[in-house]
């Protein structure tokens, strides 16, 4: 059992987590979502307006994807203080995903609101996260944590930048094999 390289990837995996142990999962959380951010900079410097608001072969506009990602951040910051998320509450603010101005605007309030979190205690205490996950079904409301909430976001951000990456690159914008991957993945490749 010891030959497989499926077994031997984990071990890595988790000597890079265990030598993690140091860090606190909030200042990793935090860097999590600074690098999203950084991530999506690079994509809104690098695209004109007509390219943000366009579209690639018939998917949605990167414009759309970035307002998407952001929402979820504004409701995550915005009800945060009264320990209640409803995801599906979302603004969904048309002008991100119809001006490029407004979405480096907005960008930039949640990358200061991320670094505010930096002087934040997490609690661990419990707060309620409210989101459909059926169409035809009421939303489901549960308990989660701040950390489990920013770890969401993350991986969220990340599934978009994904999608935004292969339709920047069908406009012909050169990215980084790396832009919107899973730590994980890349934690997997380089082993």
């Amino acid at each position: 059992m010891s030959g497989n390289g499926k077994l031997m990837t984990h071990s890595k995996v988790g000597l890079r987590v265990a030598g993690l142990a140091n860090s606190s999962s909030e200042s990793l959380l935090i860097d999590g979502c600074i690098q999203f951010i950084e991530q999506c900079e690079q994509i809104l410097e690098m695209v004109s307006q007509e390219i943000y608001v366009g579209t690639s072969r018939g998917s949605s506009s990167i414009a759309a994807h970035t307002r998407h990602i952001l929402d979820r951040f504004y409701s995550f910051f915005c009800e945060l203080p009264a320990a209640a998320i409803d995801y599906d509450e979302r603004i969904r603010d048309k002008e991100i995903e119809r001006n490029l101005e407004a979405a480096c605007l907005a960008l930039a309030t949640i990358a200061r609101r991320v670094e505010q979190l930096k002087q934040t205690l997490f609690a661990e205490d419990l707060i309620t996260v409210k989101e459909s996950v059926l169409p035809s079904s009421p939303a489901v409301e549960i308990s989660s944590t701040v950390e489990r909430e920013m770890m969401g976001l993350i991986t969220h951000s990340i599934h978009y930048l994904a999608i935004i990456a292969l339709q920047a690159k069908a406009f012909g914008y050169p990215l980084n094999d790396d832009f919107g991957k899973a730590a994980s993945t890349l934690v997997s490749e380089r082993a």
